[in-house]
Order: structure tokens, then sequence, then C-alpha cells
């Protein structure tokens, strides 16, 4: 059984998003330095990092799918991006320059998403591009360019303000970026429980189909031949009126020697029914043959296929349907709707019975888990209906019914997924 693969911490999409977000803010930053505070900074340079930021992401808009899966390609992004914001503080102040708190926030990044390497390489690259900011350019004219206004002779205020706004925007994107993949983990720690969930039910699955294989071919020969003897007993005790109960229990023999090797059937058949183009109405048809009393079918209007094994799916609307008759009154209908939506076919089975509880609401579908009495349910029936809707990535739910009963709903892919 094939499970959806797990999201990556860092995606090239996320990384984009950032980066944009870069762009954004170094532009707006920059127009208030120079607008709003008036001081004056080197334009060209500046606006030439961030045009290289711009284009780049741009850039990245072209790459293949998956590009940005591989650890050492968002490294690679990781570390262009430090050396840009390096050239940025380089014409903006230098270390003095209270923006050079966003080294954080590429050490942020690498820490959650990248590996011990990637870790180190970014890290390094953030100290040593803070390190050279001391001996790069501090206040020096540029031809043809105002001298840079941020630097040592900046108002130790106006400094202040700046580290200010440069702790809570440094702040403000460490928070965006972690919860953001915060949400990634809980999202991939449920896609593990499900996918060790699905695990596990395939090795039920694997178990009960050697256990049946194995006990079919085991109890062939005694099974066939208490048959045999059942039906000579009853041929024998039919010529016995004055034995009535003889008759009776040799038919009970018969009937539970036939019901064994349905149940083993039933097991060993789940794994050899490849999935054919069946027409819903012609399966649904078929059921009603098993119950000509009682069942309520509701079709949809117009025709409605769906590629699956076709002998589970009946046995799995037999055994869906066959529960609703055990829990209703007697002389009480069932209901059997089927309807169609996208690429999805939905099955309902609605009984009249008195509900299930929490707790058997919780154990359902589990196997050999059954409120049956000895004799009248082994307790798989709804274990392999919700292991069919596992194998073709649909999903099973008992849900309460209008009718006060319940509702088994089963939803299943028009084109069956591979397991």
């Amino acid at each position: 059984m094939k499970s959806a693969p797990l999201q990556p911490i860092l995606t090239l999409p996320l990384l984009r998003q950032l980066r944009w977000s870069a762009v954004v803010g170094q532009t707006t930053a920059v127009l208030i330095v120079t607008l709003g505070l008036g001081l004056p900074l080197p334009m060209v340079p500046i606006f030439i990092c961030i045009g290289l930021t711009a284009l780049s992401n741009a850039g990245l808009q072209l790459l293949r799918p998956g590009y940005g899966e591989a650890a050492g390609n968002l490294t690679t992004i990781l570390a262009f991006d430090v050396l840009l914001l390096t050239g940025l503080l380089h014409f903006t102040g230098g270390p003095h320059n209270p923006f050079s708190s966003f080294y954080l926030v590429h050490v942020a990044l690498a820490a959650v998403a990248l590996p011990l390497w990637g870790i180190g390489l970014i890290s390094t690259l953030c100290c040593a591009g803070f390190g050279l900011l001391y001996f790069g350019r501090q206040v020096l004219p540029i031809p043809g360019d105002a001298v840079c206004g941020v630097g040592p002779n900046l108002p130790l205020s106006t400094h202040l303000k700046g580290m200010l706004v440069a702790f809570v925007l440094t702040a403000g994107c460490i928070v965006i970026f972690v919860s953001r993949l915060q949400s990634i983990l809980r999202l991939r720690e449920r896609e593990l429980r499900v996918a060790k969930e699905r695990a596990r039910e395939q090795e039920q699955f694997t178990a009960l189909a050697t256990l049946a294989a194995g006990a079919a071919h085991e109890l062939a020969t005694p099974l066939g031949t208490i048959a045999i003897a059942a039906g000579e007993i009853v041929q024998t005790a039919s010529l016995l009126p004055d034995q009535p109960d003889l008759l009776a229990d040799a038919q009970l023999v018969r009937e539970e020697v036939t019901r064994c090797r349905t149940i083993l059937d039933r097991l060993q058949d789940q794994t050899g029914d490849a999935p054919t183009l069946v027409d819903v109405a012609s399966l649904i048809s078929e059921v009603r043959k098993q119950f000509p009393n009682r069942l309520e079918v509701d079709l949809p209007a117009t025709g409605v296929e769906i590629c699956v094994p076709v002998f589970a799916l009946l046995q799995a609307l037999v055994s869906l349907v066959k529960n609703g008759f055990d829990a209703s009154p007697p002389e009480t209908a069932v209901r059997l709707t089927v309807k169609s939506a996208g690429d999805q076919v939905f099955f309902a089975v609605s009984d009249h019975g008195f509900g299930l509880t929490s707790e058997v609401q919780r154990h359902a579908g589990e196997p050999f888990f059954t409120t049956k009495p000895p004799g009248r349910g082994t307790g798989l029936g709804l274990f392999l209906v919700r292991l069919l809707a596992v194998r073709l990535g649909g999903t099973f739910s008992l849900e309460p019914a209008s009718s006060g009963g319940t509702c088994a709903r089963l939803q299943l892919p028009r084109v069956a997924s591979p397991p």
C-alpha cells in the first residue's frame, strides 16, 4: 500500500513567498529611510541587490517541480540570500545598520529546514558576512550618488529607534515562519499517524489473508467430508418422521459448514479480486437478489460506473445491508443509497436499529469485534469493508442515521487507487 509522500518542512513555494516579502520589505525600508527620515543612501547598489533578489526569485518560478525538495538546492538559495543581505548592509552603514539582526532569520530558516551540514554552512556565512561588515565601507561617497547617511555618525536616538524596528521585524519574521513550520509539522505528524495506521491495517490484512489461505487449505477436506456426511444425515433423517430434532441438527450442521466455507472464501477473495469497470446499478441488482424483501434502493438518475474489485465491493455492500437488517426490528426496511459527485461514488446503508454506543463506534471495524450473539457474527464484516476502503483510497465511517439507527457510509473513487 502506498501512502502520500510527506510534505517537506521548507518548500520552494514557501521560500519564494518569503523572498518576495523580503523584496517588498527592503524596498519599503529604503523608501522610509530616504523619504521619511531624510537620510541619504546609495540607491544604485542597494536596488541592484534588491533587483537580484527579485530576478532570482522570478527565475525560481521556472524551475522543474521538486527542485526545492533537495536540501542542497535550498541551501544554495539561502546562501545566495545571505550574500545579498551582506551587500545591502555593506551599502547601508555596515555593522552600524540595526537591520543586521536579519542574519538571525536566515539562521532560523536553516536550523529548522536544513540538514546539519546546511545549518553549519548558513551559520558560518552569516557570521562571516557580519564580520566582514567591519572591514567594509562605512561612510564613503560614490560618484553620482549620495553619501550614505546610515553609519557611525547617525544620531544615537535614531539608531535606537532603528534597532527597535529591526527587532520587531526580525521577531515578526521568525514568528511567522516558525508558525508556518509548526502547521507543516503538525500536518506531517498526522500523515505519519495515517501512514502507520494504514501499515498496521495492511499487516492485519496480510495476516488474515495468510491465515485464511492456510485455513482454507487445511480445512477444505474435513469441511467437505462434514458437508457430505451432513447431507447423508439429512436424507436419512428426512425418512424418520419421529426424529425431527435429528433432521434439524443435521441441517444446522450443513448450514454451518457452508457458512465456514463462505467465510474462508471471502477472506481469500479479498486478495485475488482485480479492479474491473462495472456499472453500479448492475452491482446493486446483485445485492437486491440476496435481499429481495425490505431493501429500499435509491440510485442516481444517470448511470454510474466504477472501477473496483467487484466481488470485494459486492461482499462489502452485502455485509453492510445484512448488518442493517440484523440491527433493525423485523419487517423494517433498510435503505441503500448511491450517489456520485466528481470522481467519487458514495454508498450509504441506513437501518432502524438502536444505533451505536460510543464504545461500539470506537471499536467497530476492528477484526473479530462484534456485538452479535455467539454464532451470529465473526466480527470480520466491517473490518473487511474498512480495509477495502483503505485499499482503494476511499473512506468508511459509521454515523447516526436520521431514522434513529446507524448509517454506514462507504466512499470510493471511481478508479481504484493502487494498493
